[in-house]
């Protein structure tokens, strides 16, 4: 025996219609909540570490953007040597550049970093210097990236 068709109204047809499609909606949000959810965890947590190719520590420890009132990104960098670092070794904020998005880069600049500035200074094995790396931001240009380039390049995403 075929069970009897339900039978509805027009307006209870049009009420499930209209439940069906707000369904459909918050389904749709809802994948796009998560995935903006999941590009907001993409982006840089800190303290943020890398590893150059000849084996040093960089840790990016703070990052203050530019501002409408003051175009200057500055970053806070620990530096620390391995036990395998040849005894030549020396950090040189000059090694730093900034990436804007759409291209171009900005050099570091002492003048513009916060206090105390990371300074050009040789390192002994096992040894950690740490310091602000300034840059000042054209008008109108968004920051991409802090990078280190040394035998290699190693970088921080930050726009």
């Amino acid at each position: 025996m075929q069970p009897s068709p339900i039978l509805r109204s027009t307006v209870t047809r049009k009420r499930i219609g209209f439940l069906a499609g707000a369904a459909a909606v918050a389904l749709a949000l809802a994948t796009l909540t998560t995935a903006a959810a999941g590009a907001a965890s993409a982006k840089l947590k800190l303290p943020a570490e890398r590893t150059s190719p000849t084996g040093n520590y960089f840790t990016l420890e703070a990052y203050a953007a530019p501002t409408s009132s003051k175009a200057v990104a500055n970053f806070e960098m620990k530096v620390c040597t391995s036990a395998h670092t040849p005894s030549n070794t020396a950090i040189d904020p000059a090694l730093f550049t900034l990436s804007l998005a759409h291209g171009g880069s900005v050099p570091e600049s002492t003048t513009a970093a916060k206090k105390p500035a990371l300074i050009g200074q040789p390192l002994k094995k096992l040894q950690c210097v740490e310091g602000w790396l300034g840059f000042d931001v054209p008008k109108g240009k968004t920051v991409s990236a802090l990078e280190y380039d040394y035998n290699g390049k190693i970088s921080w995403a930050v726009g």
